[in-house]
């Protein structure tokens, strides 16, 4: 398993106000538009945005026909008849690298919201794929040619959309039009992780520290330091409760109304959980999957109210997992090896299925529908059917390059 470098050296200089434990309140209550930021005139090259309008968003826009949409790595985002899986028109980022940095799209009604992996964020029409606005985060030719976006799935709330960049920016656009209505400075550049959102407070981690935010007017309400070590992971949350695992070995549930003390926190067997995206929260059960040192993945199950243990099972091979989620009374995802990747466990009690491997290697997320799984490997769109156990594999002619393991989001969308 590779190491996440910790930064320790970076963080032992930089922090200097808060330790393992501390907690500072920010802000307060107010509700004019963007008066809790700490940045609001942006003056480097890679905060100054702008917005180009090219259509109104209605807001009674339909899906026509049913339609897969891919986001490719080189920056392509792609759209395919469902029944035909004819090509139907192409978008391409003009600053996208061929790696995607884990960065999803979001679809709301008929509009797609996509991001590139270092400063366009756009709206688009699902059935056409026609502009209704591109946001730019820096200037032309002038951001470093370095990652800026990563690991982003533009999560929308009311009339906002929200993104964290590695400018150390965290930002609400409105999704209209694009305009920026909120964003707030974090300490670190280390944005990898999309924010989550309960129905009034937005939380996300930024490398030591997790931060917590009105979601609505950006309003800052505390920050929590861990010390030096990093709170990589994609969040979770309540309505009470923010979960983060941190790089080395602790999970912890922070209270949101009370300054983020900790409601517990749970302590992995090994170091170097590596947590990463594969995290999930369902009712009262929060599940991830964390490798060991030994490389060995384990699936574990806590009971969200007090951090026990319901389960913990270890996979049948030893690579990390490499995309992980739940779909009714299944626990499914798969690793990083060549071979017997693809696993299903129950989630009641952790018990791994006995299924028939796929004839190709998965190379995109997961789609839940309708009782099925359906994913992307290089040659196939493939649908698994779980009653059944059987694959149905149809040619899919992606036009691409495959040159990754794991580089390809997509998502079904059905006509209204």
């Amino acid at each position: 398993m590779k190491k996440k470098v910790l930064l320790t050296t970076i963080f032992t200089a930089l922090i200097s106000v808060f330790t393992f434990g501390q907690t500072m309140s920010l802000g307060s209550d107010d509700t004019e538009t963007n008066q809790y930021s700490n940045d609001q005139i942006a003056t480097s090259i890679k905060e100054i945005l702008n917005t180009t309008y090219h259509k109104d968003i209605l807001g009674d826009e339909k899906v026509e026909k049913d339609l897969i949409i891919v986001l490719k790595n080189d920056g392509q985002l792609t759209s395919y008849d469902l029944e035909s899986l004819n090509q139907k028109w192409n978008i391409q980022f003009t600053d996208s690298s061929n790696n995607k940095m884990n960065n999803q799209f979001n679809i709301e009604n008929a509009i797609l919201y996509a991001t590139s992996t270092q400063k366009e964020i756009i709206a688009a029409n699902v059935n056409d794929g026609s502009l209704y606005w591109k946001t730019e985060i820096g200037m032309h030719n002038e951001v470093e040619r370095r990652y800026d976006i990563n690991g982003q799935h533009l999560p929308i709330q009311g009339n906002l959309i929200f993104l964290a960049s590695n400018n150390k920016q965290l930002y609400a656009f409105n999704k209209y039009t694009g305009d920026k209505v909120w964003n707030y400075k974090l300490q670190f550049p280390y944005n990898n992780y999309t924010p989550v959102l309960n129905k009034e407070n937005l939380v996300i981690p930024n490398a030591p520290y997790v931060y917590s935010f009105k979601s609505q007017t950006g309003q800052p309400i505390w920050q929590r330091g861990f010390g030096n070590t990093p709170m990589y992971s994609l969040m979770q949350i309540d309505d009470k409760k923010a979960y983060v695992a941190s790089e080395s070995n602790k999970v912890y549930a922070l209270n949101i109304d009370d300054m983020a003390s900790i409601a517990w926190e749970y302590e992995t067997e090994y170091n170097y959980a590596s947590l990463d995206n594969n995290t999930i929260l369902d009712g009262d059960t929060y599940y991830f999957a964390a490798d060991t040192e030994s490389k060995i993945s384990n699936v574990i199950a806590l009971n969200s109210n007090n951090g026990e243990l319901i389960w913990k099972t270890s996979l049948n091979n030893e690579e990390e997992v490499r995309y992980f989620s739940k779909y009714n009374n299944y626990i499914f995802g798969f690793t990083k090896a060549d071979t017997n990747a693809f696993f299903i466990l129950n989630s009641s009690d952790g018990k791994q299925l006995k299924i028939n491997q796929p004839k190709e290697k998965i190379l995109s997320n997961i789609f839940i529908s309708e009782g099925n799984l359906t994913f992307l490997t290089k040659s196939y769109f493939v649908t698994y059917n779980l009653k059944s156990g059987k694959y149905v594999y149809r040619d899919i002619k992606l036009e691409y390059e495959i040159n990754d393991a794991f580089n390809l989001y997509f998502e079904i969308v059905k006509a209204n």
